[in-house]
């Protein structure tokens, strides 16, 4: 991730919409393709929210094939929740876009290191700048290393 694929919003009206502005940076960047955040959103129209990966956080993805160009990933703080489902409030919407089965894990392991503690997911939703954001998952996964 690099610091202007963090977005900070007050509220979206939708959870398709926090899909559209999450991913908006990696379609700007050539990352993805527009189709990538299309398949995105009728994935959980299809399957359900399984995105909500934990109390407070969603990643939202799809396959390398439904438009993937490179690698990338995306993060949207929003101080309103969107609700995937009548009790699942998101803040954090993290948008994965992988290139393959196996090149993400990385990736995977850093995100688990950032989101394994509750408050550091509460951290992250008070961060009023990307910047703050962009440093707190700096020091959280660089932690774990240095222990």
């Amino acid at each position: 991730m690099t610091k202007d694929c963090i977005q900070l919003a007050n509220f979206v009206r939708s959870w398709q919409e926090a899909i559209h502005l999450a991913a908006s940076p990696l379609v700007q960047q050539h990352k993805i393709e527009q189709r990538y955040v299309e398949a995105m959103i009728r994935s959980i129209e299809h399957y359900g929210p399984y995105v909500v990966i934990t109390p407070k956080v969603a990643i939202p993805h799809a396959r390398p094939s439904d438009g993937v160009l490179e690698l990338a990933i995306s993060l949207l703080r929003l101080q309103k929740p969107v609700f995937f489902s009548p009790n699942q409030p998101v803040y954090l919407l993290i948008v994965l876009a992988a290139i393959d089965n196996a090149s993400h894990l990385q990736v995977l392991a850093d995100l688990a290191l950032v989101l394994q503690e509750p408050d550091q997911i509460d951290d992250l939703i008070a961060c009023q700048h990307a910047d703050m954001i962009w440093e707190k998952i700096k020091q959280y996964t660089t932690k774990e290393s240095t222990e």
